[in-house]
Parts: C-alpha cells; sequence; structure tokens
C-alpha cells in the first residue's frame, strides 16, 4: 500500500496501526523485525497481483503473515490460485474491507500468535508476556507499548508514535505518559528491562 492507498484510507479508520510498504520491481521494502496480524496487498490499477504475492511469500518475514488482496474486477480469478486469505474488489466501500480484515483477524486469533524477541514472548491471543519461562503480568497499556516497541525493533519511536499505539488518536493525556508506563514495564521485565532503551529528546527504542 502507498501513501494514497485506498485501502490504508479505509483501514486506518479502524483500531489498527497501518504501515505502508512499497514494492519496487520484485523487492519489497518492509525492514521489520516481526510479522504485522496482517498484510493487504495492493497491486496499482491493472496490475497483475501474481508478481506481489511471490515477492510477499519470498519475504523472511511478511512471508509469514495473513494477507488480503484488492483485485481489479477483471483479474478475480487469479485470486483463487495465490495464497491470500481472503480478497476484496477494487472500489469496495471502507466497510468491506474492514469487516474482511477482522475475519482474517479473528481466524489467526483464534489459532493464537505468538511473537518473539530475544527472551520475550508475547502471546497476542491473550494478550500475556513471558521473560523466558517466567510469565509477567502486565497492564493493556503496557502490553501495547511492548508489542509496538518489539514489532518495531531497532528503530527510533518518539513518544508521539508509543502515545498513538497505546492509546489511540484521540488519547487527551500528554506524552510523558508513555515515560511513566516505560518505566512500570521495564519493573515487570526485570532481566530483559535492558531491550528497551531510552533515546535522549527522541523516545525509545527495543534492541532485539
Amino acid at each position: 500500500m502507498g501513501d494514497r492507498s485506498p485501502a490504508r484510507a479505509a483501514l486506518a479508520q479502524g483500531p489498527w496501526t497501518v504501515t505502508a510498504r512499497l514494492l519496487r520491481g520484485t523487492f519489497l521494502d518492509c525492514p521489520i523485525g516481526l510479522p504485522p496480524d496482517l498484510a493487504v496487498v495492493e497491486p496499482g490499477p491493472l496490475r497483475s497481483p501474481e508478481p506481489i504475492a511471490s515477492a510477499l511469500a519470498a519475504h523472511p518475514v511478511v512471508g509469514r503473515t495473513p494477507w488480503l488482496l484488492v483485485v481489479d474486477p477483471d483479474r478475480v480469478h487469479l485470486a483463487p490460485a495465490l495464497s491470500c486469505n481472503d480478497f476484496v474488489l477494487r472500489g469496495f466501500p471502507a466497510a468491506e474491507l474492514a469487516a474482511r480484515a477482522e475475519r482474517v483477524l479473528g481466524a489467526r486469533t483464534r489459532h493464537g500468535a505468538v511473537v518473539r524477541s530475544g527472551p520475550i514472548a508475547l502471546d497476542l491471543a491473550a494478550h500475556t508476556v513471558r521473560v523466558g519461562d517466567l510469565p509477567v503480568e502486565v497492564k493493556p497499556q503496557e502490553f501495547a507499548l511492548l508489542r509496538y516497541l518489539v514489532q518495531f525493533a531497532g528503530r527510533p519511536l518518539s513518544r508521539d508514535q508509543l502515545l498513538r499505539a497505546a492509546w489511540g488518536p484521540g488519547y487527551a493525556g500528554g506524552e510523558r505518559t508513555v515515560d511513566v508506563h516505560i518505566r512500570r514495564l521495564r519493573a515487570h521485565l526485570g532481566s530483559a528491562a535492558h531491550h528497551i532503551e531510552t533515546l535522549r529528546e527522541v523516545g525509545y527504542r527495543w534492541l532485539a
């Protein structure tokens, strides 16, 4: 999806954090360390979806992700032969794409999804955290912060980004709320707390 993507605009209205990446030739520009919950593949108009599907499948991270395909009506016959979990016709209503995304995400949650980075394991369905073999009790906002940090491991993340990820864009509290919850999260993580790096005048970064 690009910055002007109809799919991105539709999903941005929902509760998800949406990140757009572009396919240049056969190279998928998606340098993230953990798979997203869902990939939405939106080829340009009249562009065959097959090369993009192949690039997605070959990607070492996103290739493990369930995905939705936006397809032109005259190419819809290609969709069943691809490995997409669902598809939607170009020109879709925003509500339809959101419903299909919920359907795929719901199926994934029912089967469970655990992401790991270093000693940390996050169960996305149960909203639980383990450090090594030990369970760690965290609150919902702390879990959301940790998940976002881990998902974008190695990247500097501003307090505003973290605030939006954990509390949503409509939250009226200040950015220092993030600092308070990061301190609590570090206390919970114990020996793994050093994976959260403070970046002076920037925010925080997860060290994988």
